[in-house]
């Protein structure tokens, strides 16, 4: 008859302990958080790189910041795989003019504006550090997408002609919006225009809208491939992180 209580006081005992030490550990997180923005410092290193890939251009040194498989094998520019991941555009030296260069870094300004609050909420949520993987493991997959493509082009461009310089900064940016979109793909979700849909409908509309304009260019020259369905790799890489996550819990 003794027991009872005493149970009662070991299991208040354990629950005290677990509470104290969720605040300590909340506290700290709420701290680390609160000391620095990450979420700012990775969209301003993404602005900073494509305005210093500018200057890269305009001094016709793009190999040592873009990504091309032709100055990986030949001339091996391995950093470009990390460089890339920063740069919001392809290289204006070849197939892009420097104007088209510009305005696309004021499309960047204007779309990171609209998805800080959703890249601080993964930040706040899962951390900085889970922050900055997801954003480099779906730029990888960019990369790796982009490879792919590249060798599929060997025929109509073979690794010895013009290189095609891409910058993959968008891969990331599409990773860190699929992974919000992943847990509500079948509820309704307010997204960056004034209508409702589907988390499904918009990441659908996402990539159609790549896809499109991919396709369209295509017509011009099979290059263009290059510049617009790469980034589409970033939604991948953010879905196996987000089933590995999932599966994992």
């Amino acid at each position: 008859m003794d027991k009872g209580p005493k149970v009662l006081r070991k299991y208040l005992r354990r629950q005290d302990k677990q509470r104290k030490k969720t605040l300590k550990t909340y506290g700290k997180s709420e701290k680390t958080t609160t000391k620095y923005n990450y979420t700012k410092i990775l969209f301003a290193v993404i602005i900073l790189t494509s305005i210093i890939a500018l200057f890269f251009d305009s001094y016709g040194i793009s190999q040592y910041i873009y990504l091309s498989l032709n100055k990986v094998l030949f001339e091996f520019t391995y950093h470009t795989f990390f460089t890339s991941l920063f740069i919001s555009f392809s290289s204006s030296s070849v197939y892009y003019s420097a104007m088209s260069s510009v305005i696309n870094l004021f499309f960047l300004f204007f779309m990171l504006f609209f998805l800080y609050f959703m890249a601080r909420s993964i930040e706040f949520s899962y951390g900085a550090s889970f922050l900055i993987k997801l954003y480099i493991i779906s730029g990888l997959f960019s990369a790796l997408f982009y490879i792919l493509l590249r060798l599929s082009l060997l025929v109509y461009l073979p690794l010895d002609s013009s290189p095609v310089y891409v910058g993959l900064a968008w891969g990331g940016i599409y990773g860190l919006i699929s992974y919000i979109i992943f847990p509500m793909m079948r509820r309704e979700v307010r997204a960056f225009i004034p209508m409702r849909m589907s988390g499904r409908s918009f990441l659908i509309m996402i990539v159609s809208i790549r896809l499109i304009f991919g396709l369209l260019y295509a017509f011009l020259s099979l290059v263009y491939l290059l510049f617009y369905l790469p980034e589409l790799g970033g939604i991948l890489g953010s879905y196996l992180v987000y089933k590995y996550n999932f599966v994992k819990k």
